[in-house]
């Protein structure tokens, strides 16, 4: 009889182990679908922003080259502005001898 009791015991407490490895075997393989999807999405979105940032890069590439242009033409300009300046200065100073020997009127 204690054989027989022994045994069922044996086959419970065996069953038992058996279902408890199971559903934390399966528990264990839903995190890990769940962790991979997870990861895959995260990799898309690491992916998406690298296409952004790339596209950013580029964009900042014309940029600067459009900058590179403009400054060029600044100089210029700033050139031209300060041959002007020196002229204009050199005519008001004749304008001022000019006028300083003409007698005004009273």
């Amino acid at each position: 009889m204690l054989l027989w009791l022994a045994l069922g015991f044996f086959v419970l407490v065996s069953v038992a182990a058996t279902i408890v490895a199971a559903r934390r075997g399966l528990a264990l393989f839903r995190d890990f679908k769940r962790l991979t999807r997870g990861l895959g999405d995260g990799l898309d979105g690491i992916a998406r922003s690298s296409g952004e940032i790339e596209l950013h890069l580029q964009a900042a590439a014309r940029s600067g080259s459009a900058l590179e242009s403009s400054l060029a033409r600044l100089r210029r300009s700033r050139s031209a502005l300060a041959v002007l300046t020196g002229a204009l200065a050199e005519v008001r100073a004749s304008i001022g001898n000019v006028t300083a020997v003409v007698p005004r009127r009273k």
